[in-house]
Formats: structure tokens, sequence, C-alpha cells
């Protein structure tokens, strides 16, 4: 694996390319997938082929996908694509004049995406909600957390980011939407700018 391909993702091209959820998704596929074609990503995500070329042509055009090989398929020849970046992660600076729009941007993208695929899941009657193979969740907790436990429920979804593995027979393709984030702003009053006092007119 290139050096390049483990670099964080922080170049304001990229942001904007991820802003958009099929996008976001395709990236998800290329990573676990390997090299495919766009109706082979069509038909994982039941989206038509030929609204998938723009959306792999942008990745392609800003640098998060590479064209992998032409391939003879059925009497056609067709392109297969590969995401450049093996582990996709954003480099996020919240410092002011930082990059917090395009990655809100982004995390917006992927809370919608995770509501799509919950609403389609939660009414499917063979989707299982209960047990331990339950296929269903919606969490948030709120509570607070010491230096050790955020250490630990960053170790957590770090583990549960890792484990999703490629297409394999036995697998069933999931979509996993995780969110963690300081409340402390809400504790925050602002402060009231003290007037100066007003003078009195002299008479």
């Amino acid at each position: 694996m290139s050096a390049r391909a483990n670099r964080a993702i922080s170049k304001p091209a990229h942001l904007k390319a991820l802003a958009s959820p099929v996008r976001q998704e395709l990236i998800d596929l290329l990573v676990r997938t390997g090299p495919a074609s766009a109706a082979e990503l069509g038909r994982l995500i039941q989206r038509p082929a030929d609204g998938l070329y723009y959306h792999l042509r942008e990745l392609q055009r800003v640098g998060l996908v590479s064209s992998a090989e032409m391939r003879e398929r059925a009497g056609r020849t067709e392109e297969l694509f590969r995401a450049v970046h093996q582990v996709p992660t954003l480099r996020h600076d919240p410092s002011p004049g930082g990059n917090s729009p395009a990655v809100i941007a982004i995390v917006s993208s992927m809370l919608r995406l995770g509501i799509r695929d919950f609403k389609k899941g939660a009414a499917s009657p063979e989707v299982r909600a209960h047990g331990v193979r339950r296929e269903l969740w919606a969490l948030r907790v709120t509570g607070w957390l010491s230096p050790t436990q955020l250490a630990g429920a960053n170790r957590q979804i770090r583990a549960l980011h890792e484990m999703p593995g490629r297409r394999s027979p036995r697998g069933k393709l999931y979509g996993i939407t995780i969110l963690l984030t300081p409340l402390g702003h809400r504790g925050r009053k602002k402060q009231r700018r003290t007037r100066s006092p007003r003078r009195e007119n002299a008479r």
C-alpha cells in the first residue's frame, strides 16, 4: 500500500466531492469490494449503473478513485474502478478558518445515508430486530465519560470500523453509522457585552 493511500483526506476538492451521499457510498463499496465496475456497484446498492458513471468520473477527476483495468464481459468492454485510499479517513481541522464546514457537510451526508438505510430496513418484514443477530439498531446515549472511558470508546469505534470485511458468499451488505460528539457547548453561556455608563447631559 502506498503512502498516498494511507494519507488522511484533507484536500478541499476531496472534501467537496465527498459531500455527496452517492460518492461516499461508492468509496465505501470500492474499499470493501476491491476493483469493480459501475454495473457491479449498481447491483450492490440497487442503482442504475448509468447514474453512477458521473459520480465515479468526478471521484476520479479529484483523485479519490482511479481506473484499475479494462475487462471484457459478455461481449462488452467495461472499466473497473478502485479506491485510492484503502483506509479513508478525514483530517479535520476545527480551528478558526479550518475545514469544519466541509467536514460538517460530509457528516450530514453520512447521517442522511444512515436515515435512508434505516427506513428501508425498518420497512422490511424479514429484518431481524432482536437477538444476537439483530440487524437494525438506533442508539443515542448521553452521559459523562472519563478520559479512560473516552479512550475505550475510541478503541471500540475503531474496531467496529475495521470489522466489515471484503465481500464473501456468506456475508451480507450492512451500513454502520456512528456519531460521537462532546456536549460541553450546551453549558456555555454567552457573555453579555457590558455597556459603558451613559453620561448625563450637562445642564
